[in-house]
């Protein structure tokens, strides 16, 4: 949150200046003691006088790098922008060691927030190319800035031209900070920290902030005794018929830190205020702060909401959005955290706005023109929506927070620290807010929704189009035109609209459309195709081999977009033909089945594809064949089975050496990545992971399928004769590596033998079944295998050595016994 402080006068700090015994112009001092003054005053927050102190420190020195961050830290806690920019330039220029590493980060968000883009990317970039990866937060931090930097200069091309900003005036703004204005029937109330206690606790003196109304001439106290007298009272809000006011009364935990409670009092008929009340303790936590209180009304609840901001457990950042139900007299919710829009940097001064149903606030982290910008999301039945800039001119590269809108939108107040606030010397310059109202003056924007058809593409007249506002539901125009396309509707900026078009035979439309980011008056053409309301499928079944017309299937229609309609199911002995009625848009499939063919199936998503509101799908059965799983190919590990063995046969079969080799993935992956760096690392696991996954789990799976199916049909009648081939990796040279290839397709072999405890056995026997050997060693692997016995990383453990320890089933012939 940024520091809301007083431009203290340098009155303040001769006083602590001789109270720790230092003269304020340096009479006869060292630059210890001031050095000594500073870093005491830095570690009570009291950035103002750290900085002074170190100013006055470095005349002594001007070479010392170390009291130049230091100076630069001050100046930038400070919000002394100019002085922390320049500090932190004579830093970057003299760190030679490199004991500053942050220097360049923060020299880059000096200018960030100056307004100077070009100045802050170069920094930007120079501290990524030289700290990268080493603290992951800055990191992730300069990227994101360097966004926001690319976005600002987008937004600055396109500064709204219907808003038009002035300071308040020096009737409200003083040279301390000024903030949280509120719009009354006449005039403002605000918040300004203008103002002593009576009782002062802090060296230099701490100001506090009180809630004034501005007058004629001058501002005024809110009302009689209302501000607390030495304590902070500010951040009012109203509920939604202006019978009670909310707000906060702070205290200072340290220089800068401060804690606050929210309160509210009645507005009695007369005027006057009633009684305080604080909050109940689940609002108000201890130890924690509450502040920045706002009351909506959410039309979807029916209720009025509290929305504040708190440092408690649970949020998503540091300062958090709450929000909290009021469900009657001082009884409110339990509030939850707006995780919505939450980040985790500050997300400070919300304000809901309740004609339009949107939530502003200002955040440090979204994309940005620097430090806090204000935002908006849309209440919407299901939460809130995507968060929005408000852009320029609203919002600087200073810090812009406490937006306020009146009822109509055409007037906004907001507080910034931007180039002219007032202060009163050089190093207040950015510190402190001044009020400043925004005036918003309606653009010219324009939308025509054209229709057409979508099949034909031609101009649909007839058809009516109905404007309704997102938030609310309200139907704000509606036209039909019976002789052309053009539905022609005015829009207001920063609204969210639906556009609804309608024709009778046709699907309704809607479409969403939003003018948050435009920012200059403008035409806009949206296009809208219809296409109609229900279709005719033709289903037509054939024969895959000989393309005939097949009779006899059953055809299934399942509607996957809808799965409250009954799955249609038919049959046709006689025909090949079905008719079906489908609604275009939703998606399908089509099962189709038959005795002694495949089971085949097609999706697709229902469209009048020529315009003839007829869809045709055509769909070709293929007859059951083993042959659907060729290639089929069996993995193996290294040297597997039986290592080091030149045997041409083996006892294990082949889930005996799958089961061994399928865990040993990651082994694969370590050992095959060991020598590559990052980059490489990651794409190496993953084509380890890949081959395992897809090639030696898959692999497995389809070969008990095929197994399954192939006994199925033995057991119908067919015969069957399969090639199974073996192959090796180069690493060994060729005789060893036909000797492993033979042992690896008897390991297959044993496997089918096996099966199904010995099934198969009685088909192999009678000669149903016949399987035929072939070993090729690694005379088929490719040039890219290496055969260096002495590099495992590529002759074992790669995906392409690992690809070449196979056995495959590469042809299969069979026929029925009565043929």
């Amino acid at each position: 949150m940024p520091n809301i402080l007083t431009k203290t006068d340098m009155r303040h700090i001769y006083t602590i200046l001789f109270v720790m015994g230092i003269s304020a112009l340096g009479w006869s001092q060292s630059q210890k003691q001031y050095i000594d003054a500073a870093e005491k005053a830095f570690l009570e927050k009291n950035y103002y006088a750290a900085l002074s102190y170190y100013l006055e420190a470095q005349e002594f020195d001007t070479t010392d790098v170390n009291l130049m961050y230091n100076t630069a830290e001050s100046a930038r806690l400070f919000s002394s922008y100019t002085i922390a920019e320049q500090e932190y330039h004579k830093v970057v220029e003299r760190d030679d060691d490199n004991l500053f590493p942050l220097s360049t980060f923060r020299l880059a968000e000096m200018y960030q927030m100056q307004g100077d883009y070009d100045s802050a990317k170069m920094y930007y970039e120079l501290y990524l190319s030289e700290q990268e990866g080493e603290d992951q937060y800055f990191t992730a931090k300069a990227k994101k800035e360097l966004s926001s930097i690319e976005w600002s200069q987008t937004i600055i091309d396109n500064t709204a031209e219907n808003i038009t900003i002035n300071n308040y005036g020096e009737g409200v703004n003083t040279p301390n900070s000024e903030f949280g204005a509120v719009m009354e029937d006449e005039g403002i109330s605000y918040s300004s920290l203008a103002f002593d206690t009576e009782e002062q606790q802090y060296m230099p003196e701490k100001p506090i902030s009180r809630v004034l109304r501005s007058g004629d001439v001058e501002s005024e106290e809110y009302a009689e005794g209302f501000n607390q007298a030495n304590r902070h009272t500010a951040h009012t809000a109203y509920n939604l018929n202006k019978s009670k006011i909310y707000y906060t009364i702070c205290e200072y935990l340290n220089n800068t830190d401060i804690r606050c409670d929210i309160y509210s009092r009645a507005i009695l008929g007369d005027g006057t205020l009633g009684e305080e009340m604080k909050l109940p303790d689940h609002i108000n936590k201890e130890s924690t702060t509450s502040t920045q209180p706002n009351i909506g009304f959410d039309r979807s609840l029916g209720q009025e909401v509290l929305y504040f901001v708190s440092d408690r457990d649970g949020g998503d950042g540091k300062l958090d959005i709450w929000y909290s139900v009021i469900e009657g007299v001082n009884a409110y919710s339990d509030p939850i955290n707006m995780s919505a829009i939450n980040t985790a940097e500050d997300d400070i001064t919300p304000f809901f706005h309740n004609n339009s149903q949107v939530l502003y606030f200002s955040s440090e982290g979204y994309i940005s023109l620097g430090g806090f910008d204000i935002y908006r999301s849309v209440k919407e039945d299901a939460g809130f929506a995507q968060v929005d800039n408000v852009g320029a001119p609203i919002n600087s590269s200073y810090n812009d927070i406490y937006y306020s809108l009146n009822d109509e939108g055409s007037e906004a107040l907001f507080s910034s620290n931007r180039m002219g606030a007032q202060y009163i010397d050089p190093l207040n310059e950015s510190c402190c807010y001044d009020i400043y109202k925004a005036e918003i003056e309606d653009l010219n924007i324009n939308l025509n929704a054209l229709t057409f058809d979508a099949n034909s593409l031609d101009s649909l007249s007839g058809v009516t189009v109905q404007l309704i506002d997102a938030a609310t539901g309200e139907v704000i125009a509606e036209i039909t035109n019976d002789m052309g396309s053009d539905h022609i509707f005015q829009l207001e900026r920063g609204k969210e609209y639906l556009v609804v078009s309608s024709k009778e035979g046709y699907t309704p439309d809607t479409m969403s459309l939003n003018t948050n980011r435009i920012y200059r008056s403008e035409d806009i053409t949206r296009k809208i195709f219809l296409g109609r309301s229900s279709l005719d499928l033709q289903v037509l079944t054939f024969d895959d081999i000989s393309k005939l017309p097949l009779p006899g299937t059953t055809v299934k229609l399942i509607d996957l977009t809808d799965n409250t309609v009954e799955v249609i199911e038919l049959t046709n002995e006689t025909a090949h033909d079905f008719s079906f009625n489908v609604k275009p848009g939703n998606r399908y499939r089509v099962e189709v089945t038959k005795d002694r063919y495949k089971d085949k199936s097609i999706e697709f998503v229902a469209a009048d594809e020529d315009g003839s509101g007829v869809m045709v799908r055509k769909i070709f059965l293929e007859r059951k064949d083993l042959n659907i799983y060729l290639p089929l190919a069996l993995y193996f590990d290294n040297d597997i089975p039986d290592p080091r063995s030149v045997t041409l046969t083996t006892s294990q079969n082949y889930t005996e050496t799958f089961d061994k080799y399928v865990v040993k993935k990651q082994e694969f992956a370590d050992e095959y990545t060991s020598d590559m760096d990052a980059s490489e690392k990651l794409l190496g696991e993953q084509r380890v992971q890949d081959f395992f996954e897809n090639d030696v789990k898959k692999g497995f799976d389809n070969f008990y399928s095929f197994l399954q199916s192939m006994l199925k049909q033995l057991n119908e009648g067919k015969t069957f004769e399969l090639s199974l081939r073996g192959f090796a990796s180069p690493r060994a040279d060729q005789r060893y590596n036909l000797a492993l290839s033979q042992r690896r397709v008897v390991s297959v072999e044993n496997e089918m033998r096996e099966y199904a405890n010995g099934a198969f056995l009685k088909f192999i026997n009678n000669g149903q079944l016949k399987i035929t050997q072939l070993s090729y060693g690694e005379n088929l692997a490719p040039d890219n295998v290496s055969d260096v016995f002495y590099d495992r990383r590529n002759s074992i453990y790669s995906p392409e050595a690992s690809k070449e320890r196979r056995v495959e089933i590469v042809e299969i012939k069979t026929q029925l016994i009565n043929e």
